[in-house]
């Protein structure tokens, strides 16, 4: 048996051998099953010394559980930050073993290091964060969320991990769109299909007064404006006179759609 005490000498848990097979392991273990913060808040101790988190765990032992709060060191800020855009997962780990708050964010953007690591597509990065607890939501400057940063540029993975971690959907941005609006834009069809998928609202406006579906028509996406047209009610019009099933039709005879104007309304 593993058995974990507190700083305190209070007893945390005693855990099989079997069950664990290492430090890591453990740390996670402890977050996910007893309220421990994630592991790069945790030292284990045996005998006063820290174990590393690679240590196999393989005879039976006594170990101290001391939690350590992140450093507020500012000089380290922006390297979290660039570790995450570049997807340097090393520098990543060695900077939230600091440990380091994982919601550091740039000083010129304010975007946070999930943010520059979703936007760049670094999936390991993120689930990394995610696992330091890394807040899902935070915004930078221009109002976008790591969720919207992943769905504008495409990078459908992120975008799923992003939502099963309970990243919100239908927040928006400065100017009104929503992750669903910025991939339907940007004809991202299999990060729509997600975000469908997530039930994300589809009838909500941006403040030029389009829809997602508006937003991939005038962009000329036919299969995204397919997409989007499926799960419509087909009532709203793009304009006076100009349904949605007209558009859709158009879309598939042309494969492109002429925007809007006041010839067309």
């Amino acid at each position: 048996m593993l058995r974990i005490t507190l700083l305190s000498g209070e007893e945390l848990t005693s855990l099989p051998l079997a069950e664990l097979s290492d430090v890591k392991g453990l740390k996670q273990r402890l977050h996910s099953q007893h309220g421990l913060p994630p592991r790069f808040r945790q030292r284990l101790l045996h005998e006063g010394n820290t174990l590393d988190d690679a240590v196999k765990l393989e005879t039976e032992m006594d170990l101290q559980a001391v939690l350590i709060d992140a450093s507020e060191d500012q000089r380290t800020r922006p390297e979290l930050c660039k570790a995450a855009r570049d997807g340097l997962i090393t520098e990543v780990e060695a900077l939230l073993q600091l440990p380091m708050d994982p919601d550091t964010a740039d000083d010129e953007f304010c975007m946070a290091s999930l943010m520059h690591a979703s936007e760049n597509g670094h999936i390991d990065v993120v689930q990394l964060l995610l696992e330091a607890g890394a807040e899902k939501d935070l915004r930078d400057i221009d109002g976008r969320t790591a969720l919207m940063a992943a769905a504008y540029d495409g990078h459908a993975p992120i975008v799923q991990l992003l939502l099963e971690a309970g990243a919100q959907k239908d927040l928006s941005d400065n100017l009104g769109n929503t992750a669903l609006m910025l991939a339907a834009s940007s004809g991202h069809a299999p990060v729509v299909q997600l975000l469908l998928e997530a039930r994300a609202q589809t009838d909500l406006i941006n403040a030029d007064g389009n829809t997602a579906l508006v937003d991939a028509a005038l962009n000329g996406h036919a299969r995204v404006v397919q997409q989007l047209f499926l799960e419509a009610d087909a009532q709203n019009d793009l304009c006076d006179g100009l349904t949605l099933a007209d558009d859709v039709q158009r879309l598939l005879e042309t494969t492109k759609v002429p925007r809007v104007s006041e010839e067309t309304c």
